[in-house]
Protein backbone atom coordinates (compact mmCIF):
# COMPACT_ATOMS: atom_id res chain seq x y z
CA UNK A 1 0.00 0.00 0.00
CA UNK A 2 3.27 2.21 0.40
CA UNK A 3 2.34 3.91 -3.04
CA UNK A 4 -1.25 5.22 -2.00
CA UNK A 5 0.60 6.88 1.32
CA UNK A 6 1.07 9.84 -0.48
CA UNK A 7 -2.60 10.48 -0.50
CA UNK A 8 -3.36 9.02 2.77
CA UNK A 9 -4.85 12.01 4.46
CA UNK A 10 -7.08 11.93 1.32
CA UNK A 11 -8.48 8.49 1.44
CA UNK A 12 -10.26 6.71 3.68
CA UNK A 13 -9.29 2.87 4.43
CA UNK A 14 -12.70 0.37 4.73
CA UNK A 15 -11.99 -3.05 5.61
CA UNK A 16 -13.92 -5.90 6.57
CA UNK A 17 -16.89 -5.69 4.20
CA UNK A 18 -18.72 -8.62 2.55
CA UNK A 19 -19.41 -8.63 -0.74
CA UNK A 20 -23.20 -10.13 -1.24
CA UNK A 21 -24.06 -10.53 -5.00
CA UNK A 22 -24.96 -13.95 -5.41
CA UNK A 23 -25.89 -15.93 -8.91
CA UNK A 24 -26.50 -19.30 -10.45
CA UNK A 25 -23.22 -18.90 -12.49
CA UNK A 26 -19.29 -18.66 -12.02
CA UNK A 27 -16.95 -18.55 -9.41
CA UNK A 28 -15.89 -16.36 -6.79
CA UNK A 29 -14.40 -14.14 -9.50
CA UNK A 30 -17.46 -14.02 -11.32
CA UNK A 31 -19.62 -13.50 -8.48
CA UNK A 32 -17.03 -10.85 -7.07
CA UNK A 33 -17.00 -9.11 -10.05
CA UNK A 34 -21.28 -8.91 -10.76
CA UNK A 35 -21.18 -7.71 -6.93
CA UNK A 36 -18.58 -4.64 -7.48
CA UNK A 37 -20.16 -1.11 -7.93
CA UNK A 38 -23.64 -2.88 -8.51
CA UNK A 39 -24.60 -5.29 -5.28
CA UNK A 40 -27.55 -6.84 -6.94
CA UNK A 41 -27.93 -10.57 -7.56
CA UNK A 42 -27.43 -11.77 -11.61
CA UNK A 43 -29.37 -14.66 -13.25
CA UNK A 44 -27.75 -13.84 -16.65
CA UNK A 45 -24.01 -15.40 -17.19
CA UNK A 46 -22.95 -12.05 -18.96
CA UNK A 47 -24.07 -9.32 -17.34
CA UNK A 48 -24.33 -7.89 -14.09
CA UNK A 49 -27.78 -7.86 -12.13
CA UNK A 50 -28.58 -4.12 -12.39
CA UNK A 51 -26.70 -0.46 -13.33
CA UNK A 52 -23.54 0.29 -11.80
CA UNK A 53 -22.47 3.55 -9.68
CA UNK A 54 -21.20 5.74 -12.26
CA UNK A 55 -24.48 4.84 -14.60
CA UNK A 56 -26.54 5.72 -11.23
CA UNK A 57 -25.47 8.95 -10.14
CA UNK A 58 -25.14 9.95 -13.92
CA UNK A 59 -29.24 9.71 -14.12
CA UNK A 60 -29.49 11.20 -10.12
CA UNK A 61 -27.44 14.31 -11.93
CA UNK A 62 -28.50 14.45 -15.10
CA UNK A 63 -25.15 15.51 -16.33
CA UNK A 64 -25.33 17.25 -19.46
CA UNK A 65 -21.70 16.36 -20.41
CA UNK A 66 -21.06 15.11 -24.38
CA UNK A 67 -20.00 11.60 -22.40
CA UNK A 68 -22.64 10.21 -20.38
CA UNK A 69 -19.29 7.62 -18.84
CA UNK A 70 -16.19 6.47 -19.77
CA UNK A 71 -14.91 2.98 -19.00
CA UNK A 72 -11.19 2.38 -19.92
CA UNK A 73 -8.05 0.50 -18.68
CA UNK A 74 -5.94 -2.42 -18.41
CA UNK A 75 -7.54 -5.97 -18.65
CA UNK A 76 -7.56 -9.58 -19.73
CA UNK A 77 -10.30 -11.82 -20.74
CA UNK A 78 -10.48 -15.33 -22.55
CA UNK A 79 -14.13 -16.72 -21.34
CA UNK A 80 -17.58 -16.32 -21.46
CA UNK A 81 -17.49 -15.83 -17.69
CA UNK A 82 -14.95 -13.02 -18.35
CA UNK A 83 -17.99 -10.44 -19.83
CA UNK A 84 -19.18 -9.18 -16.11
CA UNK A 85 -15.06 -9.20 -15.07
CA UNK A 86 -14.24 -6.35 -17.96
CA UNK A 87 -17.27 -4.51 -18.39
CA UNK A 88 -17.81 -2.49 -14.74
CA UNK A 89 -20.26 -0.01 -16.58
CA UNK A 90 -23.80 -1.04 -17.05
CA UNK A 91 -26.89 0.96 -17.91
CA UNK A 92 -28.91 -2.37 -16.63
CA UNK A 93 -28.92 -5.96 -17.40
CA UNK A 94 -27.77 -6.56 -20.52
CA UNK A 95 -26.71 -2.70 -21.24
CA UNK A 96 -22.98 -2.70 -20.99
CA UNK A 97 -20.76 0.52 -21.02
CA UNK A 98 -18.08 -1.17 -23.03
CA UNK A 99 -14.67 -0.41 -21.70
CA UNK A 100 -12.01 0.60 -24.19
CA UNK A 101 -8.37 -0.39 -23.80
CA UNK A 102 -6.66 0.70 -26.98
CA UNK A 103 -5.26 3.95 -26.67
CA UNK A 104 -6.25 5.81 -30.19
CA UNK A 105 -9.80 4.29 -29.77
CA UNK A 106 -10.10 6.19 -26.41
CA UNK A 107 -8.44 9.59 -27.34
CA UNK A 108 -11.35 9.34 -30.39
CA UNK A 109 -13.90 8.71 -28.43
CA UNK A 110 -13.21 11.30 -25.83
CA UNK A 111 -12.27 13.72 -29.32
CA UNK A 112 -14.82 12.61 -31.29
CA UNK A 113 -17.88 13.07 -29.15
CA UNK A 114 -18.57 9.15 -28.91
CA UNK A 115 -17.17 7.50 -32.06
CA UNK A 116 -14.92 4.89 -31.66
CA UNK A 117 -13.19 5.26 -34.90
CA UNK A 118 -12.23 8.03 -36.75
CA UNK A 119 -12.68 7.18 -40.97
CA UNK A 120 -9.97 10.00 -41.65
CA UNK A 121 -7.63 9.08 -38.77
CA UNK A 122 -4.54 8.13 -41.60
CA UNK A 123 -4.49 11.35 -42.93
CA UNK A 124 -6.04 14.29 -40.32
CA UNK A 125 -5.24 14.89 -36.43
CA UNK A 126 -7.81 15.88 -34.56
CA UNK A 127 -6.42 19.66 -34.12
CA UNK A 128 -6.79 20.07 -37.43
CA UNK A 129 -10.11 20.34 -36.69
CA UNK A 130 -10.08 23.39 -34.35
CA UNK A 131 -7.14 25.22 -36.58
CA UNK A 132 -8.97 28.30 -38.15
CA UNK A 133 -10.84 28.90 -34.47
CA UNK A 134 -7.43 28.56 -32.43
CA UNK A 135 -6.07 31.77 -35.07
CA UNK A 136 -9.27 33.43 -34.27
CA UNK A 137 -8.85 33.11 -30.52
CA UNK A 138 -4.93 34.54 -30.48
CA UNK A 139 -4.88 36.80 -33.46
CA UNK A 140 -5.40 40.63 -33.35
CA UNK A 141 -8.94 41.03 -33.01
CA UNK A 142 -9.27 38.27 -30.02
CA UNK A 143 -10.49 39.29 -26.67
CA UNK A 144 -8.41 36.83 -24.56
CA UNK A 145 -5.84 38.46 -22.26
CA UNK A 146 -2.16 36.87 -22.64
CA UNK A 147 -2.94 34.54 -19.65
CA UNK A 148 -6.06 32.75 -21.40
CA UNK A 149 -3.56 32.55 -24.42
CA UNK A 150 -1.04 30.73 -23.24
CA UNK A 151 -3.29 28.54 -21.36
CA UNK A 152 -5.28 27.35 -24.34
CA UNK A 153 -1.69 27.27 -26.25
CA UNK A 154 -0.61 24.73 -23.44
CA UNK A 155 -3.89 23.08 -23.64
CA UNK A 156 -3.98 22.34 -27.35
CA UNK A 157 0.06 21.31 -27.28
CA UNK A 158 -1.33 18.89 -24.45
CA UNK A 159 -3.77 17.49 -26.80
CA UNK A 160 -1.19 16.70 -29.75
CA UNK A 161 0.86 15.17 -27.49
CA UNK A 162 -1.55 12.87 -26.21
CA UNK A 163 -2.54 12.23 -29.69
CA UNK A 164 0.88 10.75 -30.77
CA UNK A 165 1.48 9.02 -27.69
CA UNK A 166 -1.95 6.89 -28.35
CA UNK A 167 -0.86 6.60 -32.06
CA UNK A 168 1.98 5.10 -30.84
CA UNK A 169 1.06 2.81 -27.93
CA UNK A 170 -1.92 1.85 -29.81
CA UNK A 171 -0.54 -1.66 -31.35
CA UNK A 172 0.58 -2.52 -27.60
CA UNK A 173 -2.38 -2.41 -26.27
CA UNK A 174 -4.91 -4.40 -27.78
CA UNK A 175 -7.21 -6.52 -25.47
CA UNK A 176 -8.40 -9.60 -25.91
CA UNK A 177 -12.05 -10.09 -26.44
CA UNK A 178 -14.64 -11.35 -24.59
CA UNK A 179 -16.48 -14.20 -25.14
CA UNK A 180 -13.26 -15.64 -27.16
CA UNK A 181 -10.55 -14.08 -28.65
CA UNK A 182 -9.62 -14.02 -32.48
CA UNK A 183 -9.10 -17.43 -34.20
CA UNK A 184 -5.42 -17.88 -34.40
CA UNK A 185 -4.62 -15.26 -31.80
CA UNK A 186 -2.17 -15.82 -28.69
CA UNK A 187 -4.14 -14.60 -26.11
CA UNK A 188 -1.54 -14.03 -23.63
CA UNK A 189 -0.12 -12.44 -26.28
CA UNK A 190 -0.79 -8.78 -25.31
CA UNK A 191 -0.93 -9.56 -21.23
CA UNK A 192 2.64 -8.49 -20.99
CA UNK A 193 3.09 -6.03 -18.02
CA UNK A 194 5.67 -3.92 -20.13
CA UNK A 195 2.89 -3.14 -22.69
CA UNK A 196 0.53 -2.44 -19.77
CA UNK A 197 3.12 0.46 -18.32
CA UNK A 198 3.01 2.11 -21.63
CA UNK A 199 -0.58 1.85 -21.96
CA UNK A 200 -1.88 3.09 -19.01
CA UNK A 201 -0.32 7.00 -18.19
CA UNK A 202 -2.02 7.04 -22.11
CA UNK A 203 -5.10 5.67 -20.77
CA UNK A 204 -5.30 7.89 -17.89
CA UNK A 205 -3.86 11.51 -19.09
CA UNK A 206 -6.99 10.68 -21.61
CA UNK A 207 -9.10 10.00 -18.88
CA UNK A 208 -8.09 12.99 -16.89
CA UNK A 209 -8.35 15.51 -19.16
CA UNK A 210 -12.03 14.29 -20.21
CA UNK A 211 -12.85 15.04 -16.55
CA UNK A 212 -10.84 18.70 -16.65
CA UNK A 213 -12.77 19.54 -19.70
CA UNK A 214 -15.96 18.32 -18.83
CA UNK A 215 -16.64 15.77 -21.13
CA UNK A 216 -17.78 13.44 -18.79
CA UNK A 217 -18.10 13.15 -15.02
CA UNK A 218 -18.41 9.63 -14.14
CA UNK A 219 -17.30 6.42 -15.26
CA UNK A 220 -14.63 3.81 -14.64
CA UNK A 221 -10.83 2.60 -15.01
CA UNK A 222 -9.45 -0.96 -14.44
CA UNK A 223 -5.86 -2.34 -13.39
CA UNK A 224 -6.02 -5.71 -15.11
CA UNK A 225 -9.45 -6.63 -14.67
CA UNK A 226 -10.65 -10.10 -15.69
CA UNK A 227 -8.59 -12.94 -13.75
CA UNK A 228 -4.48 -11.80 -14.03
CA UNK A 229 -3.96 -14.33 -16.70
CA UNK A 230 -0.25 -13.12 -17.67
CA UNK A 231 2.73 -14.28 -17.26
CA UNK A 232 5.78 -12.41 -15.00
CA UNK A 233 9.00 -12.09 -16.07
CA UNK A 234 10.44 -9.29 -13.55
CA UNK A 235 13.21 -9.69 -11.03
CA UNK A 236 11.71 -11.43 -8.28
CA UNK A 237 11.13 -14.37 -10.91
CA UNK A 238 9.30 -15.79 -13.51
CA UNK A 239 5.73 -17.24 -13.49
CA UNK A 240 3.45 -18.41 -16.81
CA UNK A 241 0.39 -17.64 -15.64
CA UNK A 242 0.10 -14.74 -12.37
CA UNK A 243 -3.54 -15.99 -11.60
CA UNK A 244 -2.53 -19.51 -11.14
CA UNK A 245 0.96 -19.84 -9.84
CA UNK A 246 1.06 -16.35 -7.70
CA UNK A 247 -2.57 -16.07 -6.44
CA UNK A 248 -4.17 -19.23 -5.81
CA UNK A 249 -0.63 -20.37 -4.51
CA UNK A 250 -0.46 -17.53 -1.82
CA UNK A 251 0.34 -17.44 0.73
CA UNK A 252 2.79 -20.41 0.80
CA UNK A 253 4.26 -20.44 -2.83
CA UNK A 254 5.64 -17.43 -4.83
CA UNK A 255 4.69 -14.70 -2.14
CA UNK A 256 7.69 -12.44 -3.46
CA UNK A 257 6.04 -12.46 -6.67
CA UNK A 258 2.29 -12.17 -5.60
CA UNK A 259 3.80 -8.81 -3.60
CA UNK A 260 5.44 -7.23 -6.78
CA UNK A 261 1.94 -7.60 -8.69
CA UNK A 262 -0.51 -6.14 -5.78
CA UNK A 263 2.69 -3.36 -5.62
CA UNK A 264 2.74 -2.69 -9.17
CA UNK A 265 -1.03 -2.53 -9.36
CA UNK A 266 -1.09 -0.10 -6.91
CA UNK A 267 1.12 2.04 -8.76
CA UNK A 268 -1.26 2.19 -11.49
CA UNK A 269 -3.68 2.84 -9.47
CA UNK A 270 -1.35 5.96 -7.26
CA UNK A 271 -0.78 7.00 -10.74
CA UNK A 272 -4.35 8.48 -11.19
CA UNK A 273 -4.55 9.43 -7.96
CA UNK A 274 -1.35 11.79 -8.88
CA UNK A 275 -3.06 13.04 -12.05
CA UNK A 276 -6.53 13.81 -10.54
CA UNK A 277 -4.81 15.54 -7.73
CA UNK A 278 -2.66 17.81 -10.29
CA UNK A 279 -2.07 21.28 -8.15
CA UNK A 280 -1.42 23.19 -11.88
CA UNK A 281 -5.38 22.30 -12.09
CA UNK A 282 -7.77 23.85 -9.72
CA UNK A 283 -11.57 24.71 -9.60
CA UNK A 284 -12.84 28.44 -8.56
CA UNK A 285 -12.44 27.14 -5.00
CA UNK A 286 -9.57 25.95 -5.26
CA UNK A 287 -9.62 22.12 -5.32
CA UNK A 288 -7.89 19.59 -7.16
CA UNK A 289 -9.98 17.70 -9.63
CA UNK A 290 -9.17 14.76 -7.07
CA UNK A 291 -10.60 17.11 -3.91
CA UNK A 292 -13.64 17.51 -5.90
CA UNK A 293 -14.61 13.88 -6.71
CA UNK A 294 -15.69 10.56 -5.55
CA UNK A 295 -13.41 7.79 -5.97
CA UNK A 296 -14.46 4.43 -4.81
CA UNK A 297 -11.07 1.79 -5.28
CA UNK A 298 -12.39 -1.68 -4.77
CA UNK A 299 -12.03 -5.64 -6.77
CA UNK A 300 -13.39 -8.38 -6.99
CA UNK A 301 -12.02 -10.77 -4.30
CA UNK A 302 -10.43 -10.02 -0.58
CA UNK A 303 -8.51 -13.54 -0.21
CA UNK A 304 -7.22 -14.99 -3.26
CA UNK A 305 -7.18 -18.77 -3.00
CA UNK A 306 -9.95 -19.21 -1.40
CA UNK A 307 -12.03 -16.84 -3.71
CA UNK A 308 -13.29 -15.59 -0.91
CA UNK A 309 -15.73 -12.39 -0.97
CA UNK A 310 -15.66 -12.05 3.08
CA UNK A 311 -13.48 -9.24 5.04
CA UNK A 312 -12.91 -7.19 1.45
CA UNK A 313 -10.68 -3.98 1.57
CA UNK A 314 -12.10 -0.77 -0.30
CA UNK A 315 -11.15 3.01 -0.47
CA UNK A 316 -12.93 5.83 -0.98
CA UNK A 317 -12.23 9.64 -1.18
CA UNK A 318 -12.38 12.24 -1.06
CA UNK A 319 -15.48 13.88 -2.15
CA UNK A 320 -14.97 17.41 -0.79
CA UNK A 321 -13.66 16.25 2.48
CA UNK A 322 -17.08 14.57 3.03
CA UNK A 323 -14.84 11.14 4.00
CA UNK A 324 -12.91 10.89 7.43
CA UNK A 325 -9.80 9.44 6.12
CA UNK A 326 -8.00 7.08 8.06
CA UNK A 327 -8.99 3.20 8.08
CA UNK A 328 -12.66 2.68 8.99
CA UNK A 329 -13.08 -1.24 10.19
CA UNK A 330 -17.13 -2.37 8.79
CA UNK A 331 -17.44 -5.64 10.47
CA UNK A 332 -20.64 -6.99 9.71
CA UNK A 333 -21.53 -4.52 6.82
CA UNK A 334 -22.27 -5.26 3.15
CA UNK A 335 -20.70 -4.08 0.39
CA UNK A 336 -24.42 -2.60 -0.79
CA UNK A 337 -24.41 -0.72 2.86
CA UNK A 338 -20.67 0.93 1.55
CA UNK A 339 -22.30 1.95 -2.33
CA UNK A 340 -25.26 3.24 -0.19
CA UNK A 341 -23.36 5.26 1.85
CA UNK A 342 -21.20 6.94 -0.74
CA UNK A 343 -23.94 7.72 -3.00
CA UNK A 344 -26.04 10.01 0.03
CA UNK A 345 -22.05 11.56 0.85
CA UNK A 346 -22.75 12.87 -2.61
CA UNK A 347 -26.40 13.81 -2.31
CA UNK A 348 -27.81 10.87 -4.61
CA UNK A 349 -31.05 9.21 -2.50
CA UNK A 350 -31.83 6.05 -4.72
CA UNK A 351 -31.80 3.45 -2.88
CA UNK A 352 -28.80 0.96 -4.97
CA UNK A 353 -28.27 -2.45 -4.97
CA UNK A 354 -30.13 -5.67 -3.32
CA UNK A 355 -32.39 -4.12 -0.55
CA UNK A 356 -31.97 -7.07 1.58
CA UNK A 357 -28.05 -6.29 1.98
CA UNK A 358 -29.04 -2.80 3.13
CA UNK A 359 -29.28 -2.45 6.97
CA UNK A 360 -27.35 0.98 7.99
CA UNK A 361 -24.92 2.99 6.11
CA UNK A 362 -21.25 3.01 7.43
CA UNK A 363 -19.84 5.98 9.81
CA UNK A 364 -17.25 7.00 7.45
CA UNK A 365 -18.25 10.47 7.04
CA UNK A 366 -16.30 13.44 7.95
Amino acid sequence: LEPLARHAAKLTMIREVDAMADGPFGNGHVKGSASFACGMDYTRKRSKGGPSLDWVAYEAFAAKTPLATLSTGIYCADDADDRMRIVHSWRGIDQPNEPIGNTLELFDYVFGGGERAWPERARRSVLDAVVDAYRRAIGPSSKLGADAKRTLARHLDHVRELEMRALAHAPGTRQCQSPAPPANHDVLADRVMDNWDHAWPVLVELYVLALRCDLVRFGNLMVVSGGDRFPYDRAEGHLENVHADAYHRWPVQNTAITRAVIRWTMDKIAFLLDRLDDPSFRDAQGRSLLEGSTILIGTELGDPAPHSRERMTYFVGTSRGRFRPGVVDAVGHTDVELYNTVLRTIGVSRSFGERKHLRTLLPIGA
